[in-house]
């Protein structure tokens, strides 16, 4: 299956929207993310694409190291792949619209850690 912007959006948005009104599916979603993503769309991702799911309770960071690149002519791993496997404008599309559902993953998590931080000063002043 080819995946555009949208479809990722909206693959997204369904596992976030489930696994906030479902602690089972939430967990489900930890564990294993591709049954996730299936259970909650039918649609499958392919194994060799990697998800990391991180619970945004309590404080979390992730650092994602980029591919090693060989001689500065080689292509990676990945870029050979696309190239055999089809349209690398699509893999792009695809990954610029994870890193865009990434980033504003991110962001959300911080607002949530500043959010308690700030409740938690709150409390400790209040007491």
């Amino acid at each position: 299956m080819s995946w555009n912007e949208q479809q990722v959006t909206d693959t997204v948005n369904a596992v976030i929207t489930k696994a906030n009104s479902d602690a089972e599916f939430r967990a489900l979603a930890v564990s294993d993310i591709y049954a996730a993503i299936k259970a909650a769309t039918g649609h499958e991702v392919p194994q060799e694409f990697k998800i990391n799911i991180v619970d945004a309770t309590g404080y979390h960071a992730t650092i994602v190291l980029p591919e090693v690149r060989g001689a500065a002519d080689e292509l990676t791993e990945t870029e050979l792949e696309s190239v055999a496997g089809g349209s690398k404008s699509g893999a792009n599309d695809f990954f610029n619209g994870v890193g865009s559902i990434a980033e504003n993953a991110a962001n959300t998590a911080i607002r949530v850690g500043e959010n308690i931080g700030n409740a938690t000063a709150d409390q400790i002043r209040n007491s």
